[in-house]
C-alpha cells in the first residue's frame, strides 16, 4: 500500500474515532443535563430518598388576627427558603375533632432553581411559575383555614404534634427533618383539662416523638391571654419539648 493511501486511511480512522467521541460526549452531556425522574404528584425524586423534609403544623383552632396571618405567611416563606431542590415542604392544619389526623394542606418537593433547568427539556419560567402557583395556593388555603375559626372547645395541640411527627413520610431515618409549630400554645381537651391552669401537670410529654428533629415553635401572641400563655410555656411546653428528643429547639415568642 502506498504511503499516501496509508496516511489517508489513518486520517479517516482518526476522524471517525473523533466523531464517535464527540457524539458520545454530547450524548453523555445531554444525559447528565436531563432532569431526573420525579413523582407527578409530589415532585419528589423517584429513585432517591428525600434529603430534607420540613413539616409546618398550624394551630387553626382560634381565629388569626391580620398580624398572625402575616406571621404565618412569613414563616412559610422562611422555611421554604431553607430547602434545596427536591427537598420537601408539608403544611398541616390542626383539627380539633380529629387530633390524630391533621388536615393536609400541602406536601411537595421544591423544583430545581430556574438557572439550573436545562431548556432542552424544561421551560424554566413555566417550571418556577407552576411551583409558585401551587405553593401560593396552598399557603392561601392554610391562612384562610387558620383564620376562619371562631374559637373551639378543643385544642389538642400535643396529640396533633405526635400524630404529625409519626407520619411515615416524615420519619425516614435518612432524611434531615425539621418541625415547625405555629400556635398560641393554649390547649384544652374534652374533659376540661387546660395546660395553662396553675395546677396543670407537665407529664404528658411526647417521649422521643421528635428525636433527631430540628424544632421551631412560633408563638402567636394573644394579649388578652398573655399570662396564661406564659404559664403554659413555662409549666408545660418547655418540659414537653425538652423531653421530645428534638436536637434543636428554637422559640419565636411573639408573632
Amino acid at each position: 500500500m502506498k504511503p499516501g493511501r496509508r496516511r489517508k486511511d489513518a486520517l479517516g480512522w482518526a476522524l471517525t474515532g473523533a466523531a464517535f467521541l464527540i457524539v458520545g460526549g454530547v450524548g453523555a452531556a445531554v444525559a447528565l443535563l436531563r432532569p431526573p425522574a420525579v413523582d407527578a404528584q409530589t415532585l419528589c425524586l423517584r429513585d432517591a430518598p428525600i434529603a430534607a423534609h420540613t413539616v409546618i403544623l398550624v394551630d387553626a383552632t382560634d381565629k388569626l388576627a391580620p398580624r398572625h396571618k402575616k406571621r404565618l405567611a412569613a414563616v412559610v416563606a422562611q422555611e421554604r427558603a431553607r430547602l434545596q431542590p427536591y427537598q420537601r415542604l408539608t403544611i398541616l392544619a390542626l383539627r380539633p375533632d380529629a387530633p390524630q389526623e391533621p388536615r393536609l394542606l400541602f406536601s411537595k418537593c421544591l423544583p430545581r432553581q430556574p438557572n439550573l433547568v436545562n431548556p432542552l427539556f424544561e421551560n424554566p419560567t413555566m417550571a418556577q411559575a407552576e411551583w409558585d402557583r401551587t405553593i401560593g395556593s396552598a399557603l392561601e388555603s392554610a391562612v384562610r383555614r387558620a383564620g376562619g375559626g371562631t374559637g373551639a372547645d378543643l385544642s389538642p395541640i400535643a396529640a396533633s404534634i405526635r400524630a404529625a411527627a409519626a407520619d411515615p413520610d416524615f420519619v425516614a431515618p435518612e432524611t434531615k427533618r425539621r418541625f415547625v409549630l405555629v400556635s398560641d400554645l393554649l390547649e384544652n381537651d374534652a374533659h376540661g383539662f387546660s395546660i395553662y391552669r396553675s395546677d396543670a401537670p407537665a407529664t404528658a410529654v411526647p417521649g422521643a416523638a421528635l428525636a433527631g428533629v430540628s424544632l421551631r415553635i412560633v408563638t402567636l401572641d394573644r394579649p388578652e391571654e398573655a399570662a396564661r400563655q406564659q404559664a403554659a410555656r413555662d409549666a408545660f411546653w418547655r418540659p414537653f419539648f425538652a423531653a421530645s428528643g428534638a436536637t434543636v429547639v428554637s422559640w419565636d415568642i411573639s408573632g
